[in-house]
């Protein structure tokens, strides 16, 4: 879809559909009228009886006579208060409703106002962003496709704020294509989506991007000591990678702050020989969304030109239970020379993740100044928070502090769990090695997880996103669409453009 910004006048304006973004009672009389006659008596209908009250969520179609300027009108509800996170789900809902009308082309009216968060650029990248969201399709493997959908998107601009517009409007394309691509990636089967995919789609958007590159094969890992990715890897016929992309901002070559990504690439997870169930095993396609969002945040943060160094890691393998599978019982020994005892085969993920961790803290030059890893870790975290938040966990007030703001700003909303007591210690404590991949069965599953994990971070500021609860999802409404979310890539870009400003 192209987006493109203009101040044409309403009065004007010749298009499939027009959006309207409308606050909780808000009377957008004086837009719909130049809209077109014809639509305002159909207004003035619902509004006096409150059929359409601009509540979230809410959408309302009106259409006019044949021969109209704009054959279809769309009202879409945003809620209370001025929040960038109404502006996104209703653009995603408005653009729905236009996409099942038939429109091809369509307009929308950025509402203009006060503060900060009202700034031009910051309303027009919202918007384009929740836009691109809500029309998201998966349809790769449909033999029939769906036979409408919105070619262009024209945002119109207040009077002397088109420039500003335009430059939010480029960003929020950017942010939003990152999470299509995630999605993407996320809902391909594991069948197609291997680690070999994964570092395929590495080596492209390294190319297409100006990234360094490096993909690492099992004899390789196998020098540098990786022995708890590549044991999670032995039962599966597909050979696993470690995928390292690196962004060198242009202009502070040197001068610039480091910042490690890492994120679970398990792109199929049967459990192994601690196997799981049959049933919803089918999602474990989905295990590799952290992996995903990291290869898709590294795009948008070339794109966006971000002035932090960034690199990007995602330990790539399947957990299956073949002949050659590793056992409950085993020991493992990671990059950083950490033994650990499998006590489960189904807590895979921190093993991969363990070694990846410790390359980041011990082999990349310059030090990372930070590192924030996420993951479809555990079962728990989505007892504990349900689909609405992901876990934030880390060792670094300042860090965790960032990450929160910037998950907040940017739609991505995390919820920070504790891990300071030593009781949490104590119960990854294992009398055959140094940890236990499995805490002892007194709660607090995504904490014991985290705080196995800062056992390979040597020190470094360190952040942790459980995402196990909002990777994916059931429901299509708003900015979501059943199957994979993209969590986190839009968390990651605001991080990084905040950390490039210099933002504490």
């Amino acid at each position: 879809m192209e987006v493109r910004v203009l101040t044409t006048t309403l009065g004007t304006l010749r298009d499939d559909a027009l959006v309207l973004l409308v606050g909780a009672d808000e009377d957008v009389q004086r837009p719909v009228a130049a809209a077109g006659r014809a639509f305002a008596g159909a207004y003035g209908t619902i509004r006096e009886r409150k059929v359409f009250t601009g509540k979230a969520g809410q959408t309302q179609v009106l259409t006019a006579p044949g021969g109209s300027r704009i054959a279809t009108l769309v009202l879409a509800g945003r809620g209370v208060g001025d929040g960038l996170e109404g502006l996104r789900q209703a653009a995603a809902n408005g653009l729905r409703a236009a996409r099942e009308m038939g429109a091809r082309s369509v307009s929308l009216l950025l509402p203009a106002g006060d503060g900060s968060a009202r700034r031009a650029d910051r309303v027009a990248e919202a918007v384009a962003e929740g836009a691109l969201l809500g029309l998201y399709r998966f349809e790769v493997h449909r033999t029939e496709k769906a036979k409408t959908d919105v070619a262009t998107l024209t945002l119109l601009a207040p009077r002397g704020e088109r420039a500003r517009a335009e430059a939010g409007a480029r960003a929020g394309v950017v942010v939003g294509e990152a999470v299509l691509l995630a999605r993407d990636l996320g809902n391909e089967p594991g069948n197609r989506c291997t680690p070999s995919f994964l570092a395929e789609t590495a080596r492209r958007i390294a190319a297409e991007r100006g990234l360094e590159v490096r993909v690492f094969d099992a004899e390789e890992m196998s020098r540098l000591g990786m022995g708890a990715l590549l044991g999670v890897a032995r039962g599966s016929a597909e050979p696993p990678k470690l995928v390292v992309l690196t962004y060198e901002p242009r202009g502070v070559r040197g001068r610039a702050d480091t910042v490690a990504l890492v994120g679970k690439g398990l792109t199929f997870d049967s459990g192994g020989i601690s196997i799981k169930p049959a049933a919803k095993m089918e999602d474990m396609k989905f295990d590799m969304s952290g992996g995903g969002a990291v290869i898709a945040a590294m795009e948008a943060i070339a794109r966006l030109e971000v002035p932090v160094r960034v690199v990007g890691l995602v330990p790539a393998t399947e957990n299956m239970s073949g002949a050659r599978a590793y056992k409950p019982g085993d020991v493992l020994k990671a990059l950083n020379g950490v033994t650990i005892e499998v006590k489960n085969t189904d807590a895979e993920g921190r093993l991969i993740l363990a070694d990846a961790l410790s390359y980041a803290s011990t082999k990349l030059r310059p030090r990372p100044k930070a590192i924030v890893d996420i993951a479809t870790l555990t079962g728990a975290c989505v007892t504990a928070l349900g689909d609405q938040y992901a876990g934030l966990m880390g060792n670094d007030e300042r860090l965790a502090e960032r990450v929160r703001r910037a998950g907040e700003d940017a739609g991505d909303p995390v919820w920070r769990l504790p891990i300071d007591k030593e009781g949490y210690r104590k119960q990854i404590e294992s009398i055959y090695a140094d940890v236990s991949n499995l805490g002892q069965p007194a709660g607090g599953g995504p904490i014991t997880a985290a705080v196995f994990l800062e056992r390979f971070v040597g020190g470094i500021p360190w952040a942790h996103l459980d995402v196990a609860g909002t990777a994916w999802t059931e429901k299509s409404a708003g900015t979501l669409t059943k199957g994979a979310t993209g969590f986190g890539v839009r968390l990651f870009c605001r991080l990084l453009r905040d950390w490039g400003r210099g933002k504490p």
